[in-house]
């Protein structure tokens, strides 16, 4: 997908002329909708009706068409049903128009004959000049510039004021727009942007999200996607905002062979490689979360913090039982719960009373209903210890008065509060007063009913931090834009060859030659002595256990005429090696996966997967989170593997594909792991190289 430039984006968000193309007489229809909306969003530049019937709206005359509009107007409103909207296009083109909006379904999302349709409206669009937003968009609104462009009654107000960290909403979907907007606006947090872009025949995310990135008011970014049209582009505006200390809080559905189906029905999304887009995305500084919860919460929390946390959460409570929860909740999700330090410790002795045991979690027991500033002194003590990265509290309500004494008691550590801090009112539905939310909503503190839900927010927002900090220690080379692959589709190569290049990577392998016939595979074994294992050699034999293309433990020179007869005869069973590949994801980059060898990476799914050009303490980071790590730290009285040489080996790979865009993937299948210390051995491996590649 192509885009038109940063003029498009200023004649969509900062138009000096709007057309509305397409109002009825028929009050409340989209077209008179439009236009209401807006003059309500307090735009203040020139606004043209195109109507057929004449009509007259808010005293704006009409012309009857597109054509008695004047040449050069920055945005359209399309206002029309799917029949018309082509010709249309084709007129706003003709008159200079900058960019449409096409509100109107029926096009990508239907399936070939609609994609045929929408690939039309592109191209008379683009051999106009002009850019399109949607079709099969909700429209969008923007406080900041003071634009709301939609054909619904109930748009945003971009007219109200705001002040304060703001989040921008950008998403495909319309729906999610007006969720999270209805979620944000029940919490008093300010929006800045709120897009919905819809098929993106033109536009897409990554035009916006360019945009935002700059953009002073906003903080933090919610994205809804179902692809990533354009993912170098989306990845280098993913990066512009973590290097200007703003997240993109991102929700994108298709881990599934159903959620693909439904996202290619809702917006005529294609498929990609969901997982390899997740790790190279959160790698570039997206958050991705996985409910529309997280989504909003992280994003609520993430404007309002001046970084993301490293270190673990400090939970604040008055129950003994929320301490057990939330230490089991934690483990479960991946949020460590650290340990407070003697000086914290000190200083909670001296403030709390002697049956309370100061501790994280930190369990004020029922005291506070007496003395409501005990929760502001633990409080605050979670929050100047120097291993606690965030804070959730968690507490009853009590009745209607206790519960405005104890947000008093949290004040003044509340309002002083210099790390994220999430609000958990325990009590599902149960009734809070006015005078309770009202103080809430002053203090923009992050709110919720379920401490469950803030600590989910918590452990997200703590990953990004970390995954900030592994970004700045990672190679420079695996944050550059990918240079583009060697000429035609990656080809296999042959194994010998394989390790032809992986021995020019200084990757270690088990001895060995290729032969011609038995006599020169006798010749070669005798050379180094038996057992040894047979291989054919072939570009298209790529798994030689299932295909029966391999012997091992061959044993003497008559047993090795035997296998090369009969090669269809696999050896004896082994214990599981190491497997590790490396894959270059078109558009995205690279990405490096290490498990156990053989059929268990498929049959146990026991594998991780990460960015290319890591720092070695973080790629050993993940290889410790295999389950089958405990294999390789020495299990049951064997002797610790040399994890250190595994990591070298999957740092190797990566930095190879980042620096020769030709190879189109590496695996090393089995990876030989000797004790510590001694190495490793690449025993099989393949390539898939472009066919020009002269390596």
């Amino acid at each position: 997908m192509v885009s038109l430039g940063r003029r498009a984006i200023d004649c969509a968000l900062r138009p000096a002329s709007v057309a509305v193309i397409g109002v009825s007489e028929t009050p409340g229809s989209p077209g008179q909708n439009a236009v209401r909306n807006l003059i309500r969003s307090g735009f203040e530049g020139a606004i043209h009706i195109v109507s057929r019937s004449g009509a007259e709206v808010e005293g704006i005359a009409s012309v009857r068409a597109i054509e008695d509009l004047p040449s050069g107007i920055d945005l359209a409103i399309l206002a029309l049903p799917a029949s018309a909207v082509l010709d249309a296009v084709r007129s706003c083109a003709a008159r200079e128009i900058g960019v449409a909006v096409i509100f109107a379904s029926g096009f990508a999302e239907l399936g070939e004959e609609g994609l045929a349709a929408q690939n039309a409206l592109a191209q008379a669009a683009k051999a106009g000049g002009m850019a399109l937003i949607g079709p099969n968009c909700l429209g969008y609104g923007s406080r900041a510039e003071r634009i709301a462009v939609g054909f619904g009654p109930g748009s945003i107000d971009p007219a109200k004021p705001f002040s304060g960290p703001a989040v921008a909403i950008l998403s495909q979907s319309g729906g999610m727009v007006a969720t999270a907007g209805l979620a944000l606006g029940a919490r008093n947090i300010p929006v800045s942007h709120s897009v919905s872009t819809g098929n993106e025949a033109v536009l897409s995310l990554e035009d916006f999200l360019a945009d935002f990135a700059a953009d002073e008011a906003t903080r933090s970014i919610i994205l809804y996607a179902e692809q990533i049209r354009r993912p170098e582009a989306f990845l280098a505006g993913v990066r512009a905002c973590r290097e200007l200390g703003k997240a993109v809080v991102m929700l994108h559905p298709g881990r599934s062979e159903r959620a693909q189906e439904a996202a290619h029905s809702h917006s005529g999304a294609m498929a990609g490689d969901h997982e390899a887009m997740r790790v190279l995305a959160t790698h570039a500084g997206a958050v991705f979360v996985e409910t529309l919860e997280e989504l909003v919460d992280a994003a609520e929390l993430l404007a309002s913090a001046k970084e993301a946390p490293t270190r673990g959460v400090g939970v604040l409570t008055a129950s003994g039982a929320v301490c057990g929860i939330a230490l089991d909740y934690c483990d479960r999700i991946g949020l460590d719960v650290p340990h407070l330090t003697e000086a914290t410790l000190e200083t909670l002795r001296q403030a709390l009373p002697p049956f309370a045991q100061p501790a994280n979690p930190l369990d004020l027991t029922t005291q506070p209903q007496r003395e409501p500033e005990l929760l502001g002194k633990g409080l605050q003590a979670l929050m100047d210890d120097p291993g606690i990265g965030s804070v959730v509290i968690a507490i009853t309500p009590g009745g209607p008065a206790q519960s405005v004494k104890y947000f008093d008691g949290l004040q003044p550590a509340l309002g002083q509060a210099t790390k994220p801090l999430s609000l958990a009112i325990m009590g599902d539905g149960s009734h809070l007063t006015d005078e309770f939310m009202a103080r809430v909503h002053e203090s923009r503190v992050a709110f919720t009913r379920s401490p469950e839900r803030a600590l989910r927010a918590m452990a997200a927002i703590t990953a990004h931090g970390r995954m900030v900090e592994r970004a700045a220690r990672a190679d420079a080379r695996s944050h550059a834009s990918q240079p583009e692959s060697g000429a035609g589709t990656p080809i296999p190569i042959p194994e010998y060859r394989a390790k032809q290049a992986l021995g020019r990577m200084g990757i270690a392998q088990s001895p060995g030659g290729l032969a011609a016939d038995p006599a020169e595979a006798a010749q070669i074994a005798g050379s180094f002595g038996y057992p040894v294992a047979l291989k054919a050699q072939s570009a298209e034999l790529l798994h030689k256990t299932d295909a029966g293309g391999g012997a091992l433990d061959v044993a003497g020179e008559a047993a090795l005429h035997a296998a090369w007869q009969a090669v269809a005869q696999a050896g004896a069973a082994r214990e599981p090696d190491v497997i590790v590949s490396g894959r270059r994801v078109p558009g995205w980059g690279v990405v490096v996966m290490v498990g156990l060898g053989g059929i268990w990476t498929e049959a146990l799914k026991d594998f991780r997967l990460m960015p290319a050009g890591l720092a070695r303490e973080d790629i050993l980071a993940e290889l410790r989170r295999l389950r089958a790590a405990p294999l390789l730290a020495g299990f049951r009285g064997s002797a610790p593997l040399d994890e250190q040489a595994v990591a070298q080996i999957i740092e190797r790979i990566g930095m190879a594909m980042l620096d020769d865009p030709h190879i189109g993937e590496i695996e090393i299948n089995p990876l030989r792991v000797y004790p510590s210390g001694q190495g490793v051995a690449a025993l099989d491996a393949l390539m898939h190289v472009a066919p020009d590649w002269k390596g």
